[in-house]
């Protein structure tokens, strides 16, 4: 297998593609792409290590690309080198890993891709480093016996990052007791399935989960043993005859089933929170764009009310003027179009309070999305 990054380079300049195509080929394990279309479907078969991605895609897509692969979950793992304007780069949901500010010299994109090239290394040194730890510490706790298998996932599985590895861990698992069967996960009307010999699975294995996935926690007939939880099944189709082994092997796999289930929630729970401080972050802009000119506008109504009270008020004297009122009386009725005014004055003349408030909600949503700046 080439030990070379693999990479998407998405654009639809043909002058760029041509200028960088041979040495990309040459340092990379390429795939060019011209359209989100492509991306897409490319993204089906295979998930790249690295995604050079042009923003200037026809119609705006390269920006939703960027997105639609930043929030599937599948995904979102995948490291993006964005070719930008600057008015993209300050959006607020600009996510990217890293970007290039348009134009740019052909120098600085290989400096820069030489820098996340580094990133890759250096992060694979850390996970050889880490995975030779955790073989010299799991090495002795294998000695516990068939526990140990439980236990090296356990520990291994904090280190996952989407289902698809979950469910290798878990599949490695079942090999190292000789099981053959099939995990499935199943999430928010999504599912992924994935079997022990790396084929898909069969019609009557999926017919076999699903006919036993509500009967219960645990489910054993024959040889064949289902272990259910709320977002994963584990099928296994070659249980031992032994029965001691096979109580063993039972429970250690119920053990497993829920250290994988409590896995997936909690990627799921991650997943749900970023979603969440997005949703924050959306709500701060808005309230903030609402309450900014909130003391320009109050004060522009005082300023009316006041100018409608005052027209009301010479009316009234005018009429007064030509009823021919007794001066006392008319004196009287003026005083309480006066004391009017200054009441009607003092109950619009309450900007603050409202505003205060708002204020206050807008620092209450910032301490949990952090701190948002105004948008440009």
């Amino acid at each position: 297998m080439s030990d070379k990054l693999f990479v998407f380079l998405v654009t639809a300049d043909e002058a760029f593609i041509q200028l960088h195509k041979e040495r990309l080929g040459r340092e990379f394990d390429l795939n060019v792409l011209r359209s989100r279309a492509e991306c897409q479907a490319a993204l089906n078969d295979r998930q790249p290590q690295l995604l050079i991605l042009d923003t200037s895609l026809p119609d705006g897509d390269g920006f939703v690309l960027h997105w639609e692969i930043r929030e599937d979950f599948m995904t979102s793992d995948v490291y993006q080198i964005l070719l930008c304007s600057e008015t993209q780069v300050a959006r607020d949901d600009f996510v990217a890993n890293d970007f290039l500010l348009k134009p740019f010299g052909e120098e600085t994109f290989w400096r820069k891709l030489a820098l996340v090239q580094k990133v890759f290394e250096d992060n694979a040194r850390v996970r050889e480093q880490t995975s030779y730890a955790q073989g010299v510490a799991l090495t002795a706790m294998s000695a516990m016996g068939e526990l140990g298998v439980v236990m090296q996932f356990l520990s291994k599985s904090f280190a996952c990052e989407n289902i698809p590895s979950v469910a290798d861990l878990a599949l490695d698992a079942l090999r190292q007791y000789e099981l053959q069967g099939v995990v499935q996960f199943l999430w928010e009307g999504d599912s992924y399935t994935a079997t022990t010999d790396g084929n898909s699975p069969t019609e009557e294995q999926l017919t076999l989960i699903a006919q036993r996935r509500t009967l219960g926690r645990l489910l054993e007939i024959e040889q064949n043993l289902v272990v259910n939880f709320d977002h994963v099944s584990i099928l296994l189709t070659n249980m031992p005859d032994d029965a001691q082994r096979c109580g063993r092997i039972r429970d250690n796999v119920a053990t497993l089933a829920e250290g994988v289930e409590s896995r997936i929630q909690g990627l799921l729970l991650e997943h749900d929170n970023i979603l969440k401080q997005q949703g924050i972050r959306y709500a701060v802009f808005e309230v903030r764009d609402s309450v900014k000119n909130l003391d320009v506008r109050q004060l522009e109504d005082l300023h009316a009310t006041r100018h409608l009270v005052n027209m009301v008020i010479d009316d009234f004297e005018d009429a007064f003027l030509h009823m021919g009122m007794v001066p006392e009386v008319e004196n009287q009725l003026i005083g309480q179009l006066v004391t009017l005014r200054q009441k009607v004055t003092g109950i619009v003349g309450r900007p603050s309070e409202v505003h205060e408030k708002l204020q206050s909600a807008i620092l209450a949503l910032e301490t949990l999305a952090g701190k948002v700046a105004l948008p440009s």
